[in-house]
This record gives structure tokens, C-alpha cells and sequence, in this order.
């Protein structure tokens, strides 16, 4: 599974601008909607994300992960399911750096 993070402009004056693997991500909501019993597994350290990961943080079905990550880049996340594609939504503040 690949998280994919979207960024939109703030208002009408502010063009949108593309994201990029050194932006900060400032806040991060994941919430799994996967109706299959699969879970999600995250890691914030660039590692690889997996259910055995020492730092892994696992969010299971109807489950939600929400935090603040004022030096995390979006580089630094990454993500797997447990099997095959699980539908979660992910929201995200990001710092353009």
C-alpha cells in the first residue's frame, strides 16, 4: 500500500504547489475504512513499515491514528497493509519547505 498525501491551497490567492519528499508533515490523520479485517502499519522514521517493526504503529479495522509530527518529513512515513490494498483516508497539514 503506498499513502499517497495531497496538499491544497489555502485560499484563492495561493496556487497550489507540488509535495515534496522534504516538506514537514505537521499533523496526520489516518483513519482505516477497510471492510476486509485488514490493518495498517506505519513507521515515522523512514524505516520499513511492517507488522513486526519495533516503533510500528498498527491501526487496525475502524480504527484512527491522529498526531502531531512537528519534524517528520513526508519522506519519513511509510506505510503497508496487511494484505493486499486496504481503503483507509488520510488527511494531512504540511509545512512547504
Amino acid at each position: 500500500m503506498k499513502i499517497s498525501i495531497i496538499k491544497s491551497s489555502v485560499d484563492d490567492d495561493t496556487a497550489p504547489t507540488a509535495v515534496a519528499t522534504g516538506d514537514k508533515v505537521k499533523f496526520l490523520f489516518i483513519k482505516n475504512i477497510d471492510t476486509n479485517s485488514r490493518s495498517i502499519y506505519i513507521v515515522l522514521d523512514a524505516g520499513t513499515a511492517s507488522s513486526s517493526a519495533a516503533d510500528g504503529i498498527t491501526i487496525g479495522p475502524s480504527e484512527s491514528f491522529t498526531a502531531r509530527l512537528p519534524n517528520t518529513t513526508v519522506a519519513d512515513i511509510h506505510a503497508i497493509s496487511s494484505a493486499s490494498t486496504a481503503e483507509v483516508i488520510v488527511c494531512a497539514l504540511l509545512d512547504d519547505v
